[in-house]
């Protein structure tokens, strides 16, 4: 695939997910395009930093699509303010949960992968955390706290095995290394 090709295929992405942070945004409540920008840029610990010249385009699209509407007020000057509509959070969700499914799909299949190296068991309660996590964002204030104290129990939890498995895949990696070397240099 040629450089030309990945640099589309990013820009796509990125697009992708400013419109899911826009939405995601805009679940928390109403604000303008500036506000925006600030908020979703803090919210992915700057992974996105939308312009004006990349936020206001795809805003345009999602309310065209019917996702979001907007509504001119005054403050200081005129500024449109974005609110999610029904069929937008509906469309959050529905992208949320087919991205964890695909994200699920890749997991096991580089699992697979990984076996001849050092055999990895997919966490089996990884689908439903991620389904909670999606419910704890969509509900924002109003999920009750023990809720989220299980869901970050839960997630911890599962960090915690899955920081063991990287240890082990580590130290597997390690030896099929030096099993490697040994074949290229005998002794």
């Amino acid at each position: 695939m040629g450089k030309e090709s990945t640099e589309i295929m990013k820009e796509q992405l990125k697009k992708g997910y400013l419109k899911l942070a826009i939405l995601y945004t805009l679940l928390r409540g109403p604000l303008h395009g500036y506000e925006m920008i600030k908020r979703i840029k803090e919210s992915t610990f700057g992974l996105l930093t939308p312009t004006a010249g990349s936020l206001y385009p795809a805003l345009k699209e999602l309310e065209f699509d019917g996702f979001i509407t907007g509504r001119w007020i005054q403050q200081r000057r005129r500024v449109k303010v974005y609110m999610i509509t029904e069929k937008g959070k509906e469309a959050f969700r529905e992208v949320i949960d087919n991205h964890f499914k695909l994200a699920s799909a890749i997991r096991g299949w580089l699992l697979t992968r990984l076996a001849p190296i050092h055999p990895i068991e997919e966490e089996p309660t990884a689908p439903a955390l991620m389904r909670q996590a999606v419910k704890i964002i969509l509900l924002g204030d109003n999920v009750k706290v023990e809720e989220k104290i299980k869901f970050l129990k839960e997630f911890k939890r599962i960090l915690q095995r899955v920081n063991e498995t990287i240890g082990k895949l580590i130290v597997s990696i390690d030896k099929r290394i030096k099993d490697l070397e040994t074949e290229i240099n005998p002794r």
